[in-house]
């Protein structure tokens, strides 16, 4: 599966792109300390973060019609690299946000051309992109032990330091790709015909309730363990690393142990599990179940997203991906809004159920997706 250079280099983007983009988050806390940032302002960097993410995917989408997929890709995956730079070298308003900004078109750009540039090579697309995004799952992993591991020194600028080098990494491996170097627009605009394909409409309405979900459990769970005390102290950190274990470890088995069946009835299954998985969540009161049940949902959802966007249409592109990400990026936007909101309500119980109703989202779509499946051209799947 990694036979081909295209393909390691994809892989090892994903990887210092799960590393740098879910590090954003964590070295927070260090800016907030060091610039003396309040609530209200880094609940703004985050939004900026995941506002930079939702215009690369757009922008990748269309940039190359008249600039060509090399320089679109090596322009704005500099966001990383001078992202970091900016956060590291003032605490001034504007310098922060423009980071996050620009660490946002890193994580979009990276994300999108990676998932493109092995897509279109891999005889087994949906194994590649599992792999992919097993690789960036492991990056994010190890984003907290980078802070624990030098953010104790002296100079507290280095993690940042070392951050800007790993989005130093990933614009030397987009070098090494072999990207098209001219504008396409005659290509592209043949290419827009996905959007007349109900099927991936389909798609695009599953990786809406797909990211509602993720996003949203993983951004608020260790508030609702906190919350209903079934874990407390450091002990509620160990959701994210629980949870994004199990995202490797279900993503690694669809890319290298499980057989590959049909795509749409797995979507299927893995949005019910999901769900089911979610509700026993909800149900448990005690630490210990709380985590095991956590650890099955992150299993069930693991292979969703990869799946869903190697299947969404028959050629991968810049453009369709370019609109699917996007689609999907709302729904990691909005549902941890609404999240929030129904919880100021009806409490932090009430405001997790929302979740449910995302998942309810995904098995709706999979289905239409399965029905649609014998009207897809030969070679779609």
């Amino acid at each position: 599966m990694l036979t081909s250079k295209t393909i390691r280099n994809a892989s090892l983007v994903m990887l210092f792109t799960g590393l740098c983009a879910s590090s954003a988050s964590v070295i927070l806390p260090l800016l907030q300390e060091h610039y003396d940032l309040s609530y209200d302002f880094s609940g703004l960097l985050l939004a900026f973060l995941s506002a930079g993410n939702l215009a690369a995917a757009l922008l990748c989408g269309f940039l190359p019609r008249f600039l060509g997929v090399r320089r679109t890709v090596l322009l704005l995956s500099l966001g990383t690299l001078v992202g970091y730079l900016l956060m590291l070298i003032s605490g001034f308003w504007l310098f922060l946000i423009l980071g996050f900004l620009l660490v946002g078109f890193g994580k979009g750009t990276s994300l999108n051309n990676a998932t493109v540039a092995a897509g279109t090579v891999a005889k087994d697309r949906t194994g590649v992109v599992n792999l992919l995004n097993a690789l960036y799952a492991g990056g994010s992993l190890l984003a907290p032990f980078l802070y624990l591991a030098f953010g104790g020194f002296n100079f507290w600028q280095l993690p940042l330091l070392l951050l800007a080098a790993g989005g130093g990494i990933v614009w030397v491996l987009f070098i090494a790709m072999k990207l098209d170097p001219e504008p396409a627009a005659a290509r592209e605009k043949s290419d827009t015909r996905f959007l007349r394909d109900r099927h991936f409409w389909y798609s695009a309405g599953f990786l809406f309730g797909q990211q509602c979900a993720e996003i949203s459990v993983t951004g608020w769970l260790v508030t609702y363990f906190k919350d209903q005390r079934i874990l407390t102290g450091i002990f509620s950190q160990l959701t994210v690393t629980v949870i994004w274990s199990a995202m490797l470890i279900g993503r690694l088995l669809l890319a290298f142990v499980l057989p590959a069946a049909s795509r749409f009835r797995s979507l299927t299954l893995m949005s019910v599990a999901s769900l089911v998985t979610y509700l026993l969540i909800l149900m448990s009161s005690d630490g210990l179940p709380a985590l095991i049940t956590l650890f099955l949902f992150g299993l069930s959802i693991s292979g969703a997203y990869p799946t869903v966007i190697a299947t969404a249409n028959r050629s991968m592109s810049n453009a369709s991906v370019g609109v699917l990400l996007p689609v999907g990026g709302i729904g990691a936007i909005l549902m941890p809004y609404i999240t929030g909101a129904v919880a100021e309500y009806t409490g932090i119980r009430g405001g997790m159920m929302c979740s449910a109703a995302a998942l309810v989202i995904m098995i709706v779509f999979s289905i239409l997706m399965k029905r649609s499946e014998t009207d897809a051209p030969a070679g779609q799947v």
